[in-house]
């Protein structure tokens, strides 16, 4: 596949990091043309959090007050993950639930004792560890990535229970088989099942038949720098326009500030703008420094801020961001993007591996390719989960008054939904959000 050696495309990075300047000396960024200053507090927009209906905001509640437990176990998980009995974290009941293989570590006893101190933490036999479960999915992708299949997604389950396969709808999988004997006179998509065989996998699979294809969510409209997050953006290379997407959280490293989004709405070399091309409010934000299609991120060279937009597509209401986190099974959170604008009830399933297939690639053009380690959720209600255009843009819970930041719109299709969580921004390119109250 054409340009898909990260190490290529990260080589800007740590460059631009040594011209480091001070995020502090960054002028306040106003919400929104006209707004002096970010809302915060209660609004009128149904689509804000602060109009959440009365179930929804129940469990975020409850669910916020956990945070520090969750972070306390994940903190402790990346401290000594090799080998580990470690296999997820879920919200059960009225408190968390630890998924393990075998006896905890002294450092995880030591971890489950104090985020005890927080809420109920229970700690539950898991049948796999996450790391065998992904060693078991390594299987499937090396037979997949030599035949194409009929797998949309490759699942593990937080419980430690086995693997969950997601496929393509039937009639996307006769379409596919059609242009490509077309095309190329090649054989059938393989069944999943013969994938499994052929991998001789070892675990418990579980496939499921999606109610509709994933897509790359690509496709508010007049900030300013520092940029917020749920800003409309749009990519370019030279005089050819790319994609349109919505802006992530604004982050840091080493006293520099970026902006994070999805990386298939663009690559190295490309130019990024806020707006719309052809109206009055077009600004120009920056290039590309670093993408990593493996990730689905993306840092644009651009400063910014701790405030992302909040209610609908035209919204001007914002909130700020008070805090970050890591993911657990069942948390529910929220989406803010561009064409969708805010869309809660986004229950957390399982971690997963997804197939970017060729109905929907990326800003290359690139397609049959995985992105790694994406959150799959659903809509609880069933509703839509977002819009193309909505990729790149802020995934988060509640925290007070604001929000804690969760992660990156990466893809979705109906009720479906996924995004890129905060483990693989750090591993991936060390940023962290930047959040009120710090100078970063």
């Amino acid at each position: 596949m054409p340009n898909r050696d990260p190490r290529l495309r990260l080589a800007g990075l740590a460059a631009v990091a040594l011209m480091a300047v001070p995020t502090a000396a960054l002028p306040v960024s106003p919400a929104f043309a006209g707004d002096a200053t970010p809302t915060v507090g209660r609004n009128s927009d149904p689509q804000s959090i602060d109009n959440l209906d009365p179930a929804t905001l129940m469990v975020m509640r409850q669910q916020e007050k956990l945070h520090p437990a969750l972070q306390e176990l994940w903190d402790a998980y990346y401290a000594e993950p090799a080998g580990s009995g470690f296999a997820g974290v879920a919200f059960e009941g009225e408190g968390l639930t630890l998924y393990w293989k075998g006896g905890l570590t002294m450092r995880m006893q030591a971890s489950v004792a104090r985020a005890r101190k927080t809420g109920a933490v229970a700690v539950k036999a898991a049948a796999y560890s996450s790391a065998e479960l992904q060693a078991e999915g390594q299987k499937i992708k090396d037979v997949i990535g030599k035949r194409s299949s009929d797998i949309q997604s490759i699942g593990y389950e937080p419980d430690g229970s086995g693997l969950h396969l997601k496929t393509i709808p039937s009639q996307q999988a006769a379409r596919l088989e059609g242009s490509m004997r077309a095309r190329e006179g090649r054989a059938p998509l393989a069944a999943a099942k013969q994938v499994l065989a052929d991998a001789h996998v070892g675990v418990p699979v579980t496939i499921e038949t999606a109610a509709e294809p994933i897509r790359l969510l690509s496709s508010r409209t007049d900030d300013r720098y520092p940029w917020n997050g749920g800003d409309r953006f749009e990519s370019w290379r030279g005089s050819s326009h790319r994609m349109n997407c919505t802006t992530g959280f604004g982050v840091h490293s080493g006293g520099h500030s970026w902006v994070l989004t999805a990386g298939h709405c663009a690559s190295t070399g490309d130019w990024v703008n806020q707006g719309t091309s052809g109206t009055s409010a077009y600004y120009s934000m920056g290039p590309v420094n670093s993408d990593d299609w493996r990730s689905d991120l993306l840092l644009i060279d651009a400063p910014g801020w701790h405030v992302i937009f909040d209610g609908g597509p035209v919204s001007s209401y914002t909130k700020p961001v008070h805090s970050w986190g890591y993911w657990a099974a069942n948390e529910q959170v929220c989406q803010s993007g561009m064409k969708s604008g805010v869309v809660c009830g986004l229950k957390e399933l399982r971690s997963a591996d997804n197939m970017v297939d060729c109905d929907h690639p990326d800003s290359d053009g690139d397609c049959n390719y995985l992105h790694y380690g994406l959150i799959l959720c659903t809509q609880v209600d069933g509703k839509l989960s977002g819009q193309e255009g909505d990729s790149g843009g802020p995934v988060f819970s509640l925290d007070g008054d604001g929000v804690r930041a969760k992660g990156i719109t990466s893809a979705g299709g109906g009720s479906d939904f996924e995004f890129q969580d905060w483990a693989d921004a750090i591993r991936v390119f060390g940023v962290y959000p930047n959040v009120s109250g710090s100078t970063a």
